[in-house]
C-alpha cells in the first residue's frame, strides 16, 4: 500500500445558523435551504498546491425534497472580489437525498491552479444546477450570484522544486476537452525530476492502472535516487491519490532529485482490439504531480 499521509482539519464556522429565516411565513426569496460552512486545511497556500476543504451543509428543517442533483462549485476571487477560477464537483450525498435538518459534511481536495495571482483571496461556495445553471440559495454571506464567502487565504508563488520534469519513459500528453483533463502514459520505467529543495516536501502522485486487463493488479515500485521508497498494489479502476512527506533523506544530497516509476506490466490497445492502431507499450496513465516544500 502507498504511504498517504493525512492531515486534520478544523473546522470554522462561517454564518450562525440562528441567522436563518427558514419559517414557512417568510416573504423573501428565495428560500434558502440551509447554511454552509467551511474550514480550510491551511490559510497559506502556493499556486499549484493543493489545499483540503472541509464542507458542511447544516439543511433548513423546511426542506423541500430537491428535484435534480446539484453540484457544489468553489471560486476563488481576488481581494477587489474579481473571480480568479471556479471548480464543480458532486456532493457524496446526492442532493436529491437530503434531508430537513440533516448536516452533509465531507473533506474535498481542492487544487489551486497556477493562476497569475499572489495575496489574498476569498474564498465562496455555492450550489449549482450542472443541467439549467440554476443556483440554490444559502445564508450567509452572498457575494453575487448566489456565491457564498466562506473563508479567506492567501496565494503564494511556486517554489522552484515544484517544477517537475517529465524525463525518460513517458509518452506524450494527451487531453479530453470534454472535462477539460490531461494525462500523460508511462512505459514501463519512466522518470520524473525536480530540483531539490534540501528539506522535507510532500509529494502528491494522482495515477490509475488497469487492473481489469490483467489477472492480478499491477504493482507499483516507487524509487527515489535509485534507492526503492514505495510499493503500490493498482487494484482500483478509478484515479489513485498518493501522498508523501519526504524527509530531506529521502531527498538525498543531489542537486536533482529522479524518482522512478517502475510497473511490472504493460499493455498494447492494439492487442486489446483488433480496430485499434495503438501499438505503444502502457503501464500507468499520471494525472497529476506536484512537489511542495514543507517549511524549516
Amino acid at each position: 500500500m502507498g504511504r498517504g499521509m493525512s492531515r486534520a482539519v478544523a473546522l470554522d464556522a462561517v454564518g450562525v445558523l440562528a441567522a436563518l429565516v427558514l419559517t414557512s411565513g417568510c416573504a423573501s426569496p428565495p428560500q434558502p435551504i440551509g447554511v454552509v460552512r467551511v474550514g480550510l486545511d491551511r490559510h497559506t497556500v502556493p499556486l499549484g498546491a493543493s489545499v483540503e476543504a472541509t464542507i458542511q451543509f447544516d439543511l433548513a428543517p423546511t426542506l423541500e425534497p430537491l428535484s435534480e442533483d446539484y453540484q457544489v462549485f468553489l471560486q476563488m476571487l481576488d481581494q477587489n472580489e474579481v473571480l480568479l477560477w471556479t471548480t464543480e464537483h458532486d456532493p457524496p450525498v446526492p442532493t436529491t437525498a437530503w434531508q430537513p435538518g440533516q448536516s452533509i459534511r465531507y473533506t474535498q481536495s481542492v487544487r489551486v491552479p497556477a493562476y497569475p495571482y499572489i495575496g489574498p483571496a476569498i474564498v465562496a461556495v455555492g450550489l449549482l444546477s450542472p443541467i439549467s445553471g440554476e443556483r440554490l440559495a444559502l445564508a450567509g454571506d452572498d457575494l453575487g450570484g448566489l456565491a457564498y464567502r466562506v473563508a479567506t487565504l492567501t496565494l503564494e508563488p511556486q517554489h522552484e522544486s515544484s517544477f517537475v520534469m517529465y524525463d525518460e519513459g513517458w509518452h506524450q500528453v494527451e487531453f479530453d476537452l470534454f472535462d477539460e483533463t490531461s494525462w500523460r502514459w508511462s512505459t514501463d520505467r519512466a522518470v520524473l525530476s525536480f530540483r531539490n529543495p534540501g528539506r522535507a516536501a510532500t509529494l502528491l502522485l494522482e495515477l490509475q492502472g488497469r487492473p481489469s486487463l490483467f489477472d492480478t493488479p499491477q504493482q507499483l515500485t516507487l524509487t527515489v535516487g535509485g534507492r526503492m521508497f514505495d510499493e503500490v498494489t493498482l487494484d482500483s479502476d478509478g484515479p489513485v491519490r498518493l501522498e508523501y512527506e519526504m524527509t530531506a533523506a529521502d531527498l538525498g544530497e543531489a542537486d536533482d532529485v529522479r524518482i522512478e516509476l517502475l510497473v511490472d506490466r504493460t499493455f498494447e490497445p492494439a492487442a486489446l482490439d483488433g480496430g485499434a492502431i495503438d501499438t505503444r507499450q502502457l503501464g500507468i496513465r499520471l494525472f497529476d504531480v506536484y512537489v511542495e516544500p514543507l517549511p524549516d
